[in-house]
């Protein structure tokens, strides 16, 4: 069973020489709900040893955050579908999917698609629906 929410909130920062991008919904006083993907524009050789080169997402809290393990990112008009390979779903305890649905505005969603397509170059998971 995919996991998700439907996100209002759109924030793309720029921070500590990264790039990343936030779907939320907030929930009050309690934990909001939130998909981040963030992408380093450098990367030393310890980086690239631990696999800390590849695209970081996180889901609801760092318990649900690593770095790769993406099978694949796809985004649709009004939704981001990420497939998340075996050893996350393991510790998703579900199928890996997580489905992040939005109804931006045509100026957002263009700010979104451009921060996805920074964060994923050269990954061949990421494509675009139309």
């Amino acid at each position: 069973m995919a996991a998700g929410f439907s996100a209002t909130e759109l924030s793309i920062l720029e921070q500590d020489e990264a790039l990343i991008t936030t779907l939320a919904l907030p929930q009050g006083a309690g934990d909001p709900l939130y998909l981040m993907l963030q992408r380093a524009d450098e990367f030393d050789e310890q980086d690239v040893a631990l696999g800390m080169d590849e695209p970081y997402i996180e889901y609801c809290g760092q318990g649900f955050g690593w770095y790769g393990h993406m099978h694949a990112v796809i985004l649709h008009p009004n939704r981001l579908s990420v497939q998340m390979d075996a050893e996350a779903a393991m510790q998703m305890d579900d199928d890996g999917q997580i489905d992040v649905r939005f109804n931006f505005s045509p100026a957002q969603f263009g700010r979104l698609q451009l921060a996805l397509r920074a964060t994923f170059e050269g990954c061949d998971y990421y494509c675009e629906e139309p």
